[in-house]
């Protein structure tokens, strides 16, 4: 049947390169399965390469994937373990080498998952990720729960739930088989990165085979467990072994009514204890109303004691101002005669002090009277005066020459010094 695009091809002779893009450019939409026994096995830091043998017939399929989608499939795989590979295959223009690029792997068979559930558990617990257990909050009001919207779970969780206004956000995630891992994975990242985000991560569903838990089994989900930012608490019933999600959860139930259950535990403080300590107060408040009681008896009795002494005080004062009120007359008269009698003797030595006073200044002014040289200078005496206005007491306080002044008792004489002799003629 003729093609237009096959019909070019046929008519052309192409180079090795542009045969091999043509070849890659077809296959590589054709996404296909393959089930086989790894063989070869080798993990690198970037790659991951492994072959795919068939048990019947030794065919050979090489294989490869990149070491971060191997770490994101989360599946651990070893030499001869039966896995499901789904993929395309792809030419290297390079070395000509065909090969199967594998974006999803999947145990096969019971064997196989056992034995990737015993590789994962011994690689987690020796990185210590079953170790940790962090305490759910008290009073839990706000959880994330992730399961499948198809089951009766969720109802089983609601209905065994308190009603303490406790407020779930839902997500749906497939929880059946390998393919739902990548939806755990993105539901609980989901809730790591809301800002309003849950207290506590639930995730829940019914019990299960290997085959059908494989999500819960899964290295990346295991891992977001861990990383997440709150507890979270894994409800998954199981039989023998455990889902590694329930190992790596801070705590585990093994049915959604369980986890129901844990979350109304974590309102024990209020919807148990709080009776009690209610009751212990009441008790702690009877027995201070009673010693407040005794106390303010005690006050009182002392109260009246002192407003009884005070009375008996108050009556006794009352007595001594009466008593002081009678006398104040009598001794309003004693103060005024002590008064007179003071005032009298004063007046006394006043005028007693006075006269001799009076005569003390007359005798002064007799004094005074005879020594007044105005007297002197009506008798016929003078007083002499040097030329600086100086009494002349002596000849020898003048020269000759200086032109002396002369007091005397109608006027003043002025003379020239022309000779002076000493002592008296």
């Amino acid at each position: 049947m003729s093609h237009p695009f096959t019909d070019e091809l046929t008519s052309r002779v192409l180079r090795v390169d542009e045969y091999l893009e043509v070849v890659n450019t077809l296959l590589a939409p054709l996404t296909v399965s393959v089930e086989g026994e790894v063989t070869d096995l080798k993990i690198l830091p970037q790659w991951v390469f492994f072959a795919l043998k068939d048990a019947e017939t030794g065919a050979i399929l090489r294989c490869g994937l990149h070491s971060g989608v191997y770490r994101r499939l989360g599946v651990n795989v070893e030499e001869g373990m039966a896995v499901r590979v789904t993929g395309y295959g792809k030419i290297a223009a390079k070395s000509g080498n065909f090969g199967f690029w594998v974006s999803q792997i999947e145990p096969v068979g019971e064997g196989a998952l056992r034995r990737a559930y015993e590789l994962l558990v011994k690689k987690l617990d020796q990185e210590g990720l079953f170790v940790r257990k962090r305490e759910l909050p008290v009073c839990i009001s706000h959880i994330g729960v992730i399961s499948s919207r198809n089951g009766v779970v969720l109802q089983d969780l609601r209905k065994n739930l308190r009603p303490l206004g406790i407020r779930i956000d839902f997500l749906h995630a497939g929880v059946e088989g390998a393919d739902s891992a990548s939806e755990i994975l993105r539901a609980i990242e989901h809730f790591a990165r809301m800002k309003d985000g849950p207290e506590v991560l639930v995730l829940i569903r019914g019990g299960g085979s290997l085959e059908s838990l494989q999500g819960f089994n899964n290295e990346a989900v295991a891992r977001a467990i861990f990383a997440s930012p709150v507890p979270v608490l894994v409800g998954i019933g199981h039989d023998v072994d455990a889902p590694i999600a329930n190992m790596v959860a801070d705590r585990s139930a093994s049915t959604p009514t369980a986890v129901a259950h844990l979350i109304n535990d974590s309102w024990a403080p209020l919807t148990e204890r709080m009776p009690r300590l209610a009751e212990r107060i009441a008790t702690s408040f009877r027995t201070n109303l009673r010693d407040m009681e005794h106390r303010a008896e005690l006050a009182m009795r002392g109260v009246r004691h002192a407003i009884a002494r005070i009375v008996s005080r108050f009556y006794r004062y009352e007595e001594v101002i009466r008593s002081a009120r009678n006398r104040i007359p009598l001794e309003v008269t004693r103060i005024r005669e002590r008064e007179a009698r003071y005032t009298r003797r004063i007046l006394g030595a006043l005028t007693s002090r006075l006269s001799d006073t009076v005569r003390s200044i007359e005798g002064f002014e007799r004094i005074i009277a005879v020594s007044d040289p105005a007297r002197l200078l009506a008798r016929g005496y003078g007083i002499v005066y040097d030329p600086a206005g100086k009494v002349v007491r002596s000849v020898n306080d003048v020269t000759e020459g200086d032109t002396l002044t002369t007091r005397l008792a109608d006027g003043t004489v002025r003379s020239v010094v022309q000779k002076k002799d000493s002592g008296v003629q």
